[in-house]
C-alpha cells in the first residue's frame, strides 16, 4: 500500500458536501426546468453550485423566486431539517454579479 500524500483528510471530509450540493443542484436543474417552461427564461449554465438563468426583462424578478424555491426544494429533498440557504443575484451581466 502507498502512502498517502497531500491534503487527503480535507479531500475525505468535502468529497461528501461537494457530491451533495452536486445531488442538490442537479435535482433543482430537473425541477426548474418544468417550473420554466413557456415563461422564455432559460437555463444557460451551471458553476459548481450555482444556476445561470437568462430571463426575458420582464421576469427577473419572478425568475429569482421560482429560482430560489426550487433550489430550497431541492436541497430539502437531500437534507432533510438541515436548513437550506440560497441567495439570488439578478444583474444585467455576469461582471455585476
Amino acid at each position: 500500500m502507498r502512502p498517502v500524500r497531500g491534503n487527503f483528510k480535507d479531500a475525505l471530509y468535502n468529497t461528501p458536501v461537494q457530491g451533495t450540493a452536486a445531488d442538490i443542484t442537479k435535482k433543482a436543474l430537473g425541477r426548474l426546468l418544468q417550473r420554466l417552461a413557456d415563461t422564455g427564461v432559460k437555463i444557460i449554465g451551471t458553476v459548481h453550485d450555482e444556476i445561470i438563468l437568462e430571463t426575458p426583462d420582464r421576469l427577473p424578478g419572478e425568475a429569482g423566486v421560482i429560482l430560489r424555491e426550487t433550489m430550497i426544494q431541492a436541497g430539502e429533498a437531500y437534507l432533510g431539517k438541515v436548513p437550506v440557504e440560497v441567495e439570488v443575484t439578478i444583474a444585467e451581466t455576469w461582471a455585476e454579479k
